[in-house]
């Protein structure tokens, strides 16, 4: 950081960094009335950068609210887009795939939104993002030419020097263009003779500048663009990550530093996350939500002992969750014990013999049910 700092503002460093500019205004200044053809000329170089700057944000923008306006998954809050990756996830019946959602919820999730960006960039989106480019280099351009104008009426009224101009300009860039004013130093201590040509100059200028950066941005791979998006989407998506430490349920709270407690609309059969009963190999198949409304008990790492219904006497996580009795079935979680009961047994160790036995009624769970209970 100190390094960084003493380099960018070094005397040296900046005036090397600043030669070009210098030399071109000394130029600028030998040409005499020629000289608003090549301040033209500075000045597109010098907005060429701010322009690319600001119609990749816009892109990113637009890209990301259409996503969530056009695609279920993104319509909604993270509730809806959880039920979205349960659905595709039972679909698929890739048992890899349901364990990293189950181990790393939020690094799956992110992977999720990956993907959908660049499959709709490289299908159905692409259409979009050509219309969405053409209406940024529109909306830039007619603000560009927007300053240019206002600018130059007032500046030709008030008879204002290059510096005036300049000022003048940027305040009409406003926020639509992030132009730093301060880049443009070397350029205020110029005449300006004829504003109504420099007018002219400009304008014609700014054709061929944002044909350039329609051929750049034509041409640039979709992929580019994809972690910016990401990012927006998943800002939008996030919440607050913290697992169950009975289940691994997911904590829907949509603030990421909530201060009520941790909870989540259903739990999941422990097994899921590999629990099992203390001493054995056996996985514990009940769902949290039940055994809190049970005198079964559950044994920590340094064997102390609690009842679930006083689970909060654990302290620490324990003690900020708030996991109250239901009943309710929910058949996704028993089905994915049922189908996968091998592949679990494998990752954890562990077997569904003796207590954690599976029950029968759950073999009958069919995927169509699962899947048509997500839809509801």
């Amino acid at each position: 950081m100190h390094e960084a700092f003493k380099n960018a503002n070094d005397p040296v460093n900046y005036l090397e960094r600043k030669k070009d500019d210098f030399f071109i205004n000394f130029k600028i200044s030998c040409q005499g009335a020629t000289s608003i053809t090549s301040f033209v000329d500075f000045l597109r170089r010098k907005l060429m950068p701010a322009i690319y700057d600001t119609i990749w944000k816009i892109m990113v923008q637009r890209i990301a609210g259409d996503m969530r306006a056009t695609c279920p998954e993104f319509n909604g809050n993270r509730a809806n887009l959880e039920k979205h990756i349960l659905y595709s996830l039972a679909e698929e019946e890739n048992f890899d795939k349901y364990w990293k959602y189950i181990q790393k919820p939020k690094e799956f999730f992110r992977d999720y939104i990956r993907e959908h960006i660049t499959r709709y960039c490289s299908e159905k989106g692409n259409e979009n993002i050509k219309n969405f480019l053409n209406i940024s280099l529109g909306d830039i351009k007619n603000t560009i030419l927007s300053a240019i104008h206002k600018s130059t009426k007032v500046a030709k009224a008030k008879g204002s020097t290059a510096s005036g101009w300049l000022d003048l300009f940027c305040d009409h860039l406003g926020s639509n263009l992030i132009f730093p004013r301060r880049d443009l130093v070397s350029m205020e201590h110029q005449e300006l003779m004829d504003t109504e040509f420099l007018k002219e100059a400009m304008s014609k200028a700014l054709d061929p500048a944002m044909r350039e950066v329609e051929a750049y941005f034509s041409c640039m791979h979709m992929g580019e663009i994809v972690p910016d998006i990401e990012e927006i989407l998943s800002e939008h998506l996030c919440g607050c990550w913290k697992q169950c430490h009975f289940c691994n349920a997911i904590c829907t709270n949509t603030i990421p530093q909530h201060e009520e407690d941790h909870s989540v609309p259903f739990h999941l059969p422990q097994a899921v996350s590999g629990f099992s009963y203390h001493k054995t190999d056996q996985f514990v198949t009940d769902v949290c939500t039940s055994d809190v409304a049970s005198d079964s008990t559950f044994v920590l790492d340094d064997l102390q002992e609690f009842r679930y219904k006083k689970y909060r006497e654990a302290g620490g996580d324990y003690a900020t969750w708030s996991i109250t009795p239901d009943s309710s079935n929910q058949p996704y979680w028993k089905w994915f014990v049922c189908h996968f009961r091998s592949k679990l047994e494998g990752a954890y160790g562990k077997r569904f013999t003796g207590k954690g036995r599976i029950p029968a009624s759950w073999t009958k769970i069919t995927k169509q049910d699962v899947l048509n209970d997500l839809k509801k």
